[in-house]
């Protein structure tokens, strides 16, 4: 703990001691001086304040009445109508969200700085809490150092924005299996309006896909906002949220929901062949941070947030293995063995503290013919793990064709003790320069540190990463943008591997080449992006389903095509599609498809608004077909396409009143939504209404 503080404060400090002189420098500059601080994107990731559309990468900001008209209940729910993800690949569970961005995962953060992730421990997200969800597809590390090689995902929490004071919203939802209600208010404590707060609240609950499993979350977030001068501006941020109820068994054998069983049937989609007498899961999780800016005029700006996470996570869920076993661990179909295979326990019990502070200047400078933004930074995070876990706590056997035996398991699972500590100090150059406002030039450059230690295994893993990333874009006349780019992340897995050893680096090289369109004859963006990454320390799941660091590096490349425009006043149009190909190559130089990840994915939706307040809107997505893992029952075998309906409803009864019914998977279709060592059912109908009233 001391530590943490010894290297924020340093950060700090050293923040604190250049700024004066780079504000000296910068005021013998002829640059327009400020009159009052404007803090661009507060809770932003995106550093060099630039908006998605004019960085010269994939990257989109998903705003709070985007998620209202798509009524996000989940938050991987957004990536329905997004190119370059495959959306909810382990189907719609319960208490985790699933994002797969060009073939791999994703980091995510919330309000500009990383959220720790490991196992139970990964912070949930409440849907009714965020303005925004902004999102960069690919290798990224410069956002803040170690990220997944799929990208990040930032959430913008509300705060209390001086244009909101006075206004509030409650909102009331209910449909199949779920209800749930919001409140949303922003005050004024001082009448000049300098000092502001900010109260929001929900509760929801949602029955689970799989018999006797649900969710309840509880989140309250106060949040308070002060302009100290015209140029400084301070925000307390907080939030409580607790995630209770039995959570989802959604692993379902390849034989039986891929394959029909011998007498030419399926599992249902509902079958929990879990414990859900027993299994129940109670996370709790608590934040405190602040963000602070300062305009010293002449362009030159401080920026510093901080996080302090706690999370409490207690988790008993009850599992099948995917097959039955031979001695020699080969699979067997179950249904070669009685219908009978091997169950277990995956137990948690423990909490997560977590530290994250990031300290950085920026400076403006313009002339004729030149418009550069310089930002200078460091970025720390420590993170501390003290649970009891075990992916084996508690081993019984299970009959597929008679699921409710397997629940009401005797015994106390067990679990290991688990001692985890990480650090990361990042210091990051970033620096982009708009040249005779035609060309945009981006560089950037950062070094981490990382230490990972695990007591029970008495190994510490020490690595030092230096990233790059480079771009270029140029602005052509009738809004046509080409644009180039090349990127690397780094990041370090926290935890033990399915080997008990801990995880090695992970780092992707990608480079990409697209084009944003502005036509002058559309009201709309126009996005074609391709790319190509190189993957090395990969997890891959093996065997039985453990997670280890794979020897063998992975190519991904793909295409991604956005279209985002208004017809007409009245009508709007998306359209999404992504084709991906990932492969793993093997010493010998084979390669093999991973698995989890479709050829192709298709998205459109449309909605009109008549002039007597109604909006009707429908969309389409398109599933195209994926691959099993290599080695399991089914190896290698291809899963079936799938298309699903939605469809949306919308009335404004006057300025204040709203009434909205999202019908998603209109026609129920069953299908199956992929498949590694396990399958995974897509989800199935859900209809939901929305009451709200805004003031």
């Amino acid at each position: 703990m001391k530590k943490t503080f010894i290297y924020s404060g340093i950060a700090t400090a050293v923040m604190l001691a250049i700024t004066p002189a780079m504000a000296n420098e910068t005021a013998n500059n002829d640059v327009a001086v400020l009159d009052e601080v404007s803090v661009v994107g507060a809770g932003s990731m995106f550093k060099m304040g630039e908006v998605p559309i004019h960085q010269a990468k994939s990257a989109v900001a998903v705003t709070r009445d985007e998620l209202d008209n798509q009524n996000v209940q989940k938050v991987d729910e957004i990536a329905r109508y997004q190119a370059g993800f495959a959306n909810q690949v382990f189907g719609n569970d319960t208490n985790t969200n699933w994002f797969r961005v060009r073939g791999a995962e994703v980091s995510q953060a919330v309000n500009g700085l990383p959220t720790f992730s490991y196992g139970f421990f990964t912070p949930q997200v409440a849907s009714f809490g965020l303005e925004a969800i902004e999102v960069t597809k690919g290798a990224d590390s410069m956002t803040f150092g170690a990220a997944q090689s799929g990208g990040l995902l930032n959430y913008v929490t509300k705060r209390a924005h001086k244009d909101q004071i006075g206004k509030g919203e409650f909102r009331t939802n209910f449909g199949t299996g779920a209800y749930g209600v919001g409140v949303d208010y922003t005050g004024k404590v001082t009448e000049d309006e300098s000092v502001r707060y900010r109260m929001v609240g929900s509760f929801n609950n949602q029955d689970g896909e799989w018999k006797e499993t649900n969710n309840k979350t509880i989140y309250i977030a106060p949040s308070i906002e002060w302009d100290i001068t015209d140029r400084t501006r301070l925000a307390i941020l907080t939030s409580y949220q607790k995630d209770y109820g039995t959570p989802s068994s959604n692993f379902y054998p390849q034989e039986g929901t891929l394959r029909p069983l011998p007498n030419g049937s399926y599992y249902s989609r509902n079958v929990n062949f879990g414990d859900p007498v027993n299994d129940t899961e109670s996370n709790k999780q608590y934040s405190l941070g602040y963000e602070f800016s300062h305009d010293f005029a002449n362009g030159l700006r401080l920026n510093s947030s901080y996080r302090y996470s706690h999370v409490d996570n207690y988790h008993r869920g009850g599992y099948i293995y995917p097959a039955a076993y031979a001695a020699d661990w080969s699979p067997i179909a179950p249904s070669a063995n009685s219908y009978m295979v091997m169950g277990n326990t995956v137990f948690n019990d423990g909490k997560a503290i977590s530290h994250a502070l990031d300290n950085r200047l920026s400076w403006d400078f313009n002339n004729d013919w030149l418009k550069n933004t310089l930002v200078v930074g460091t970025d720390y995070r420590h993170n501390k793990v003290d649970a009891d876990y075990s992916l084996y706590g508690l081993a019984y056997n299970a009959n597929l064709q008679n699921y409710r035996a397997n629940w009401n398991q005797t015994g106390t699972p067990v679990g290991l003790p688990v001692h985890l500590k990480a650090r990361q100090l990042g210091f990051y150059l970033q620096n982009q320069s708009r040249i005779v406002e035609k060309f945009v030039l981006g560089l950037g450059v950062r070094h981490d540190r990382t230490n990972i230690k695990e007591s029970a295994l008495s190994e510490n893993a020490k690595n030092n990463n230096t990233s790059y990333s480079g771009s270029l874009m140029y602005e052509a006349p009738f809004g046509f943008n080409p644009y180039f780019s090349y990127s690397e992340s780094f990041n370090m897995p926290l935890g033990i591997s399915g080997v008990n050893k801990l995880y090695d680096p992970q780092i992707t090289r990608q480079y990409e080449l697209g084009v944003k369109y502005l036509p002058t004859w559309l009201d709309g963006v126009i996005t074609v992006a391709g790319f190509r990454a190189k993957d090395s320390g990969a997890l891959v799941s093996r065997d039985r389903g453990a997670t280890v660091s794979s020897e063998n590096p992975s190519y991904r490349k793909g295409v991604e095509v956005q279209l985002d425009t208004n017809l007409t006043d009245n009508w709007n149009a998306t359209l999404a599609y992504t084709y991906t190909k990932a492969e793993t190559k093997a010493s010998n130089g084979e390669k093999t498809r991973n698995a989890q990840i479709p050829t192709n994915v298709f998205a459109a939706k449309t909605a009109y608004r008549f002039n007597n307040g109604l909006t009707v809107g429908a969309g389409v997505r398109y599933l195209g077909h994926s691959v099993t893992a290599n080695g399991s029952f089914y190896s290698h075998a291809r899963l079936p396409s799938a298309t699903v309906v939605d469809l949306m409803a919308r009335y404004n009864i006057n300025s204040n009143w709203t009434a909205q019914l999202n019908v998603d998977n209109v026609g129920n279709r069953k299908y199956v939504a992929s498949c590694d060592y396990y399958c995974y059912y897509g989800a199935e109908r859900k209809v939901n209404a929305t009451v709200s009233y805004k003031f």
